[in-house]
């Protein structure tokens, strides 16, 4: 088949989607330009472009036009972790038609794990905690299947129907104008999908090698950093995959907890992905603690911005959860120091600081008439209360002794309270790395402030 320009669809059967402007409150599909930006030529699904995963009597595909929810996991929305789940392949795709430069697909990510997606070899896991590569969350943009097409997978779950599109309660259209997808009959792939596990972080992938090993194409991926430990992992986020393809490119959304060698029906998964900036309460994992709520269960960063910034979602600070009463634990990747800079409404009133063995201790630094100066130091594993609220400060003289991976998200976690109820918008660089001379760090600042950027909730 040769390429299709935007007037051709493919497959050559379907009718074609509408290509205009796109409404903000909708999973996008533009067009790219020849330098990568954006054309503001954007791709429709209708209700029958779109295809259900082979795990269909637990995936709900809802909404319509342009504005769709993808539902996985529903028969386990808010399990425990002792709950059993499936194992199958949960979510739905489409095909994009061939275009001069490719796409960019942007979506709300709105997912839970009792699971993991994690071998250890750069995160290690939570005091007796265990591992393996078992839930994979993923948006998969690539020119040869869905990705359930590529995955070697067992038979499909037989007796599920597959379900209406609905909005609001209203169906909009039979439940058999949305096939299921097939199997191909001798998979590909096994577990690991990526060559980096996300291990409770966003992993974004291309494989410009064409690497048979791995998913084809490009990759946005979430799992677990472990299991077994009674901690629950969520994320709420924006997300976006860029596919230079510029034929039909088959882009997946999906829940796996079934590609070999790691398929298995116990600790669950759950989600949704959607309408960029758009989250709906997904419920948590019943009891279990959430992320944040002690040294061993830290929000780990999910971005590493070009100048070594590492970018946490967006978290609510609520009446009742972590960062009020009590410490909210993060965890930077660091080495020798690091920049906090905090976003939103809120503003830093404490830190405590992890219990390394570092025997001279930490300083902390404020930015005073243009100058990082410090304004007091913490014993290991020492806490700090500034005599105003911060929106910005510095950990130093951490002792390279001690030999702390900047490649590890869980070498250096710190604990965070607030002066009130709000949005945490935080990101941290590492000293080792480039950091913004003092003029610049108000600029910096600013930009946080007003950029919407990365969502989440951290709910009890």
């Amino acid at each position: 088949m040769t390429r299709a320009s935007l007037k051709m669809c493919w497959p050559l059967t379907a009718l074609c989607a509408l290509l205009a402007a796109q409404p903000a409150s909708a999973i996008t599909f533009e067009q790219l330009a020849a330098d990568g930006s954006g054309t503001g030529v954007f791709y429709t699904p209708g209700n029958s472009d779109w295809v259900i995963a082979p795990t269909a009597n637990e995936t709900r595909l809802s909404g319509s036009g342009s504005n769709w929810l993808i539902d996985m996991g529903t028969d386990n929305f808010g399990s425990g972790e002792g709950d059993s789940q499936t194992s199958g392949i949960f979510g739905a795709g489409l095909v994009l038609p061939g275009s001069d430069h490719g796409w960019r697909i942007d979506f709300s990510a709105n997912l839970r794990t009792w699971d993991s997606y994690n071998d250890g070899s750069v995160v290690q896991p939570n005091p007796g905690a265990e591992l393996g590569d078992w839930d994979l969350f993923s948006v998969n943009a690539n020119a040869q299947n869905f990705y359930w097409n590529l995955v070697t997978a067992p038979d499909p779950v037989s007796g599920g129907e597959i379900p209406s599109v609905i909005n609001d309660g209203e169906t909009l259209f039979a439940a058999t104008s949305v096939a299921p997808a097939a199997i191909g009959s001798s998979g590909l792939l096994t577990d690991p999908l990526v060559p980096v596990r996300p291990a409770g972080t966003i992993v974004q992938y291309t494989n410009t090698t064409n690497d048979a090993a791995y998913l084809p194409g490009s990759t946005w991926a979430w799992g677990g950093r472990d299991y077994a430990a009674g901690y629950f992992e969520s994320v709420s986020t924006n997300g976006s995959v860029i596919s230079r393809h510029t034929g039909a490119t088959f882009v997946s959304f999906v829940l796996d907890s079934r590609t070999p060698d790691y398929n298995d029906n116990s600790l669950p998964s759950w989600g949704q992905f959607g309408a960029k900036d758009q989250f709906t309460d997904i419920p948590d994992g019943s009891e279990g603690e959430a992320p944040g709520g002690s040294f061993a269960n830290p929000v780990l960063p999910i971005d590493e911005s070009e100048d070594g910034s590492f970018v946490f979602s967006v978290i609510d600070i609520e009446e009742g959860s972590p960062g009020l009463d009590g410490f909210l634990f993060i965890d930077p990747e660091v080495t020798v120091g690091y920049e906090y800079l905090v976003g939103g409404d809120v503003a830093v009133t404490e830190i405590l600081l992890p219990l390394l063995g570092d025997l001279d201790g930490y300083n902390i630094e404020l930015l005073l008439d243009g100058q990082w100066t410090v304004v007091g130091s913490v014993l290991d594993g020492g806490s700090f209360t500034f005599e105003d609220a911060v929106k910005g400060f510095r950990v130093t003289g951490i002792s390279p002794a001690l030999g702390l991976n900047p490649e590890n998200p869980v070498a250096f976690i710190t604990g965070l309270k607030f002066n009130q109820p709000g949005q945490a918008e935080l990101t941290m660089t590492s000293i080792t790395a480039e950091v913004p001379e003092p003029t610049t760090w108000a600029l910096a600042l600013s930009s946080l402030l007003l950029a919407g950027g990365l969502r989440a909730r951290r709910r009890r």
